[in-house]
């Protein structure tokens, strides 16, 4: 059964998803890439630090420098996967270029917990097109396709309170493309909880 928590920006819902799927302690493999194109990755470090206070293992998954090979062996050993935020076209196309996109579905589809914060949140949707608003897919040149990984049927827009990127921009986002797609606006402080067929906002 597939177990998601796509969170906004914050991780306080992190916790309590944990330690129902994994219990306490648990091994979280943590993907940086989205941010990798960028010099400053305070946000990174910031939830890295965040889940070791949390009390967890965290472990490094870096796709761009791991075989096919390396990453399935890291995925089997880890309790979880927490894909933080970035850019999510750079993430995307990464996750194809690397074969960690059908790597990752496979293990998330039976079963594997998956966290994603922002552009981690993002990139499992239907589509990824409508944050050309938030990220700039300039970044991610050789992304033929944005079509998501495709797990929930929905377009994840975080940040949807304006605090990041302005209420200006969140409000053309939903008038541009709200009639395309079916846009799941996520505040800061909201998660998407996604349990099987199941889907709920929880505070985080």
């Amino acid at each position: 059964m597939t177990e998601l928590l796509l969170l906004s920006r914050w991780l306080g819902a992190v916790p309590g998803f944990l330690a129902e799927r994994c219990g306490p302690g648990a091994r979280v493999g943590f993907v940086p890439t989205a941010s990798s194109i960028y010099p400053d990755r305070a946000w990174v470090d910031l939830d890295r630090t965040t889940l070791l206070d949390q009390g967890f293992d965290v472990v490094d998954i870096d796709i761009d420098a791991m075989s096919v090979a390396q990453l399935g062996i890291a995925l089997n050993a880890v309790d979880a996967v927490f894909v933080s935020g970035g850019n999510v076209f750079h993430l995307l196309a990464t996750m194809r270029r690397t074969g960690f996109d059908r790597l990752l579905t496979d293990r998330v589809r039976a079963g594997l917990p998956y966290l994603g914060v922002s552009a981690g949140a993002c990139v499992v949707g239907a589509d990824i097109e409508p944050l050309r608003l938030l990220d700039d897919p300039a970044e991610a040149p050789g992304l033929t396709s944005t079509t998501g990984l495709g797990w929930i049927d929905e377009v994840i827009v975080p940040h949807a309170d304006g605090i990041v990127s302005g209420r200006a921009v969140v409000d053309e986002l939903r008038t541009r493309y709200g009639s395309r797609f079916t846009l799941r606006m996520l505040e800061d402080d909201q998660a998407l909880l996604v349990s099987g067929s199941e889907r709920s906002v929880v505070p985080s």
